[in-house]
């Protein structure tokens, strides 16, 4: 998948059950949302209202993703929640799937191996209870 991030374009790779996620988004609400779709058309959008001008529409931006971790990290007793964190569970997630440090540095777009041992230096079985803890935390949130 081609992706834009900060005016540069760069091919992104996700897991296939993201994939189907997303084809389903682009497929199903998305048009519900914006009435002309291009290759360019922004894909997340962000709905808020404004003092001056009522309800806005405008693409989501990294402010609105960090806006949206503080919000819920608040809620799931986590609220130091960055974005970046959640880039770190995803690649603790295959690296411990995988133990193959390759399949974590291709996703995340790393150059040098090296970047990526990180992420075998860090004890997966602790990870792995702490993101459970949170995890049954932010389902709760959502799903109340």
């Amino acid at each position: 998948m081609r992706a834009r991030c900060l005016g540069q374009h760069d091919t992104v790779s996700a897991a296939r059950p993201a994939m189907q996620c997303l084809d389903r988004y682009l497929s199903q609400y998305l048009p519900t949302e914006v009435e002309d779709i291009k290759p360019d058309t922004p894909v997340f959008w962000s709905t808020f209202g404004q003092r001056r001008q009522g309800t806005v529409r405008r693409p989501m931006e990294g402010k609105n993703i960090w806006r949206l971790c503080k919000t819920y990290g608040r809620l799931i007793g986590y609220p130091m929640l960055k974005p970046h964190d959640l880039r770190h569970g995803v690649a603790m997630e295959v690296y411990e799937q995988h133990r193959d440090l390759e399949q974590v540095r291709g996703p995340l777009g790393h150059t040098r191996i090296e970047t990526t041992q990180l992420y075998a230096q860090i004890r997966p079985a602790a990870l792995k209870h702490a993101v459970e803890f949170y995890e049954a935390k932010a389902l709760n949130v959502l799903s109340s």
